[in-house]
């Protein structure tokens, strides 16, 4: 009986999964890094006691009103009637989509009542307003 000596070849190595393992997570990091964009503008939140409720649609826009009554959404400056617009763009890609509004402790109220009516005249049916919960006392 013949025993034959086995061959030893290359070994193929599949690469496919580890590069869509790297574009996820370069994807990933994008969209973090865009999310946390849209949050970068610095305003201090009012602060309420409440109950953290689960949300009933996606974020769809964030909007920013600063001290100065500044409407900033991620880094343009916009009016009142210019929100009418995002809202329906906004819509357009989701329509569960339920806007954030996060306004400045120090904002004038009338400036907050303008962004909300912006925001409903473009379609949306609610808004959330961004606080805080207020520190604790030891």
């Amino acid at each position: 009986m013949k025993i034959g000596r086995r061959r030893y070849g290359m070994v193929a190595l599949d690469m496919t999964p580890m590069i869509d393992v790297v574009f996820l997570l370069l994807i990933f990091f994008l969209v973090t890094a865009q999310m946390s964009e849209m949050a970068s503008t610095p305003v201090t939140l009012p602060e309420q006691q409440g109950t953290e409720q689960e949300s009933e649609g996606a974020i769809g826009l964030v909007v920013n009103l600063d001290a100065a009554g500044v409407i900033v959404v991620g880094s343009d400056a916009f009016e009142p009637a210019g929100l009418i617009d995002l809202a329906k763009d906004a819509l357009s890609r989701d329509p569960t989509a339920v806007p954030v509004v996060r306004a400045d402790r120090r904002a004038p109220a009338a400036r907050l009542n303008e962004v909300v009516e912006g925001l409903r005249s473009g379609g949306c049916r609610a808004v959330r307003v961004a606080t805080t919960r207020p520190k604790e006392l030891p």
